[in-house]
C-alpha cells in the first residue's frame, strides 16, 4: 500500500487530466469519463451551488493506477454522477491493482471529516471492485449496509448472431413484431445521427418522451440542457448517436446510444405514441428499434448494455440482468 499515492483535488481539474480518460478508455465506461462527468458537474453545481466535486487519482510512481470522482453536499458523500443520469459509478483500477485502489480509497474516505452519510451506488455486484470496497469498508466500521437497488440487463456476445442467441419463443416474438411494423409502416431502416443532425433528432426523441405524461415532461425539462451539451460533445468524438427507426422519411422510434470500448449502451429511447393507438394494437416500434440496435452491435462483435431497469422487454430481447448495489455508511 505504501507504493500508492493519493492525489486529491476539489473541483473539476482532475477530470481534464488526459491520464484520467486514458484509464477510463482502458477499463471504464462512458459514465466515468471527464467527457461525461464535466457536463454533469456543470449542471449539478448550477442546481446545487454548495455541492463540491472531489477528484481522486491514485498513482504508483508515474503510473496512474486508479481514479474516482466524488460529490459532497450537505454532509452526504457519494460517487459523482447521480442516479438519475448515470448508471455506473465508482472507482476504476488498472490491471491487478483493484484491491490496492479500493483499500486506499476507503482509507481516504474514512479519514475525510466532513460527511455524515456516504452512499456509494452505481456498483455492479459481481465485479471485483465492488467486493473489495465492501471488504475495505467492513474493516473500518460495522455501521454500513449493502443493498441491491436495480438491475442492468446485458448481452456480452452472440458468436452465432443475435437472433440465434434468443430461444425459439423470443426469436419468433421479435420477428413477429418486426413484420407487424413493416406491414403497417413499410420497409424499415435504422439511421444514425451526425453531429449536425443530432440536435433535431434529440429534439424529436425528447418531444415523444414529454408526451408520455406530466412527470416525464418535468424530467425532460430538467435534464434537456444537460443532454444537449453532453451528447453534443460525445457526438463530436463519434461516441454518441441518436439512432432512429424510420419508414421512408418518417421517424417511428429513436434511441440515444453511447459507444465506449467494446460496448454499446442504450442510454434512453422513445417512440411516436401515435403508432400505438387502439387501431394499431400489437405495434411496438421501440422494441423493434432496440432489437435492431442489439443485433447490429452484437453482429459487429460488440457487447450491448440495456442499462439499468430490468424491464420485461429488455429480458425478452436477450438481456441477462446484473445487480447494481449501493454501499451506505453512517457516522
Amino acid at each position: 500500500m505504501s507504493d500508492v499515492e493519493i492525489i486529491v483535488e476539489t473541483g473539476p481539474g482532475l477530470l481534464t487530466d488526459p491520464a484520467w480518460d486514458a484509464l477510463v478508455d482502458a477499463v471504464g465506461t462512458p459514465f466515468h469519463s471527464g467527457r461525461f462527468l464535466l457536463p454533469w458537474w456543470r449542471d449539478t453545481s448550477a442546481k446545487d451551488p454548495d455541492a463540491q466535486l472531489i477528484g481522486v487519482k491514485l498513482v504508483d510512481g508515474r503510473q496512474v493506477v486508479g481514479v474516482c470522482a466524488f460529490e459532497l453536499s450537505g454532509g452526504r458523500l457519494a460517487f459523482a454522477g447521480g442516479r438519475d443520469v448515470v448508471d455506473y459509478m465508482g472507482p476504476l483500477a488498472a490491471g491487478s491493482r483493484v484491491k490496492e485502489v479500493a483499500e486506499a480509497l476507503m482509507c481516504w474516505v474514512f479519514e475525510l471529516g466532513n460527511w455524515n452519510t456516504a452512499r456509494f451506488g452505481g456498483l455492479v455486484q459481481a465485479e471485483a471492485m465492488t467486493g473489495e470496497l465492501i471488504e475495505a469498508a467492513g474493516r473500518r466500521t460495522s455501521a454500513f449496509q449493502v443493498e441491491v437497488y436495480d438491475q442492468v440487463p446485458v448481452i456480452d456476445a452472440a458468436p452465432d448472431g443475435y437472433l440465434a442467441l434468443l430461444n425459439s419463443k423470443k426469436r419468433v416474438e421479435v420477428q413477429r413484431k418486426r413484420n407487424r411494423l413493416i406491414e403497417e409502416a413499410g420497409d424499415l431502416q435504422v439511421t444514425a445521427s451526425t453531429p449536425q443532425t443530432l440536435p433535431r433528432a434529440l429534439e424529436r426523441l425528447l418531444a415523444w418522451k414529454s408526451a408520455a405524461g406530466a412527470p416525464m415532461a418535468d424530467f425532460v425539462t430538467q435534464y434537456e440542457p444537460l443532454l444537449r451539451e453532453l451528447l453534443g460533445g460525445l457526438a463530436e468524438q463519434d461516441r454518441a448517436h441518436v439512432m432512429e427507426l424510420c419508414a421512408g422519411s418518417r421517424a417511428l422510434a429513436s434511441a440515444i446510444v453511447l459507444t465506449h470500448r467494446n460496448t454499446r449502451y442504450l442510454y434512453n429511447m422513445s417512440y411516436d405514441l401515435a403508432l400505438t393507438s387502439n387501431a394499431r394494437i400489437g405495434l411496438a416500434p421501440g422494441v423493434v428499434l432496440v432489437s435492431y440496435l442489439a443485433e447490429q452491435a452484437l453482429d459487429a462483435g460488440l457487447g450491448f448494455d440495456f442499462l439499468k431497469g430490468a424491464q420485461e422487454y429488455k429480458l425478452r430481447l436477450g438481456g441477462i440482468p446484473r445487480d447494481l448495489v449501493e454501499i451506505t455508511v453512517e457516522r
